[in-house]
């Protein structure tokens, strides 16, 4: 049976410059996404990859919330997930350990080819398509189940 693998990555226009042993970010919409961006960083490296059906409304719940840097804790109480605590996203979104993964995400962000110029820019099977993205951009369950999950059980 075909399957859906979705990797997150966020980290969208940031730049970073090396602090000491740290990463200094600055964002495009502000410090606040920065740190967002660290919190969702930290979320996703504690939650499975392949547990989309956790991370995804989380990840969500936390971009619709009035205060995504702050949300984590409510948002896993309301989704009733327990892979990882809002201490424990907090403290590293507030580390070392999250400029880290936020660097990493930045480093693959810059490393795209084509270069990324929009956000979300979304990748299939690890390839950009210009066409299946403009459509994704409307209907990702449309292009992901006519071009690549064509009779799964998904769809």
């Amino acid at each position: 049976s075909k399957q859906w693998y979705q990797r997150r990555v966020h980290g969208g226009k940031a730049d970073f410059i090396a602090s000491g042993s740290s990463w200094n970010f600055t964002c495009q919409h502000g410090p606040d996404e920065c740190v967002g961006n660290k919190v969702q960083a930290c979320v996703l490296n504690q939650m499975s990859p392949y547990a989309p059906d956790e991370y995804v409304p989380l990840i969500d719940c936390i971009m619709r919330s009035e205060n995504p840097p702050t949300a984590a804790g409510a948002c896993l109480k309301s989704l009733d997930i327990h892979t990882t605590t809002s201490e424990k996203v907090e403290a590293c979104a507030g580390s070392d350990e999250g400029s880290q993964l936020l660097h990493d995400i930045g480093v693959e962000t810059k490393n795209l080819d084509p270069k990324l110029s929009y956000v979300p820019w979304v990748l299939f099977n690890n390839v950009f398509d210009e066409e299946a993205w403009q459509q994704s951009l409307d209907n990702l369950t449309a292009v992901l189940c006519n071009k690549f999950l064509a009779g799964s059980s998904k769809c």
